[in-house]
């Protein structure tokens, strides 16, 4: 008799396992759902950057893959439990801090094409990634300013910086031939700045590029060298947010750029502070 009752209490405690997990996926389809507006995911990375962006009809775009595998669970976080599709990943650079969770990530997902710099370096772990890149027949896209991604729904990137030439060259300063680019959804955008310093910010605002933005993604995660007062003015956006590790060795974010971003009256949102940040582009 004991044992009837102990196995019926257990097949209750599986039912009730099994009835919350299936509102919880439910739950995690409902939050995927595509609602007509541009979703920005700054993910909580540490010290490095991944940012998520979903398009007005649910295309997912992942900029960079941070120092980790913690991407992995921010992506996972967004996406349907049944989409297993990236449709563009975008690599700024090749720095350490911006590609480690890459090589898992396209091994887990269907990747449409990446978007890449084309720079040549012989850093191991980027080596690593082109390679598998190039197993999986995964299309690679040269990054170019005079040549705009246009989404069916709406959802522009602009490619900003760098400039063609830089195709092929060992550049002494990786960080400067970044991948910048403007995610552009109606009236409102988001400037993605990857790790550029005050070089390529001068060379940017040289191209006369249109660089006002609703949201300006820090460059290089509030480092000195970077987010000089030319460059804030040009962009002139309304918020920055900054992908940072808490207690970091480099002090990031500068006090400097800090003190930049107050004198602007922006709003200013740190992943050290709040963890994932959030951004919704109507």
């Amino acid at each position: 008799m004991a044992d009837h009752k102990s196995q019926a209490r257990n097949r209750r405690i599986l039912g009730l396992i099994g009835l919350l997990g299936f509102f919880s996926l439910f739950a995690q389809e409902i939050h995927t759902l595509p609602d007509g507006h541009l979703h920005t995911y700054i993910l909580d990375v540490g010290q490095g950057d991944s940012i998520l962006l979903v398009s007005p009809s649910g295309k997912q775009i992942l900029v960079d893959g941070g120092p980790d595998l913690s991407a992995l669970q921010g992506i996972g976080n967004h996406m349907s439990f049944f989409d297993r599709t990236i449709e563009l990943l975008i690599l700024t650079h090749p720095d350490l801090d911006h590609i480690a969770a890459l090589p898992e990530i396209v091994e887990r997902y269907k990747v449409g094409a990446i978007l890449l710099s084309g720079i040549d370096t012989p850093q191991p772990q980027y080596q690593r990634l082109l390679a598998r890149i190039a197993k999986q027949k995964i299309p690679v896209i040269i990054a170019d300013p005079g040549k705009d991604i246009v989404f069916e729904d709406g959802l522009i990137l602009d490619v900003v910086w760098p400039p063609r030439n830089t195709f092929g060259i060992q550049p002494k300063k990786v960080n400067d031939t970044s991948v910048v680019l403007r995610a552009i959804y109606g009236s409102s955008s988001i400037l993605l700045t990857g790790d550029i310093e005050e070089p390529a910010e001068r060379a940017i605002l040289k191209t006369g590029a249109d660089l006002q933005s609703t949201i300006l993604k820090i460059a290089h995660h509030g480092s000195r060298t970077s987010t000089s007062t030319g460059f804030l003015l040009a962009v002139h956006p309304e918020a920055a947010v900054i992908s940072v590790g808490k207690d970091n060795m480099f002090g990031h974010p500068h006090w400097a750029v800090m003190e930049r971003l107050k004198r602007q009256r922006m709003r200013i949102q740190r992943t050290d502070q709040e963890g994932e940040i959030s951004l919704v582009l109507p």
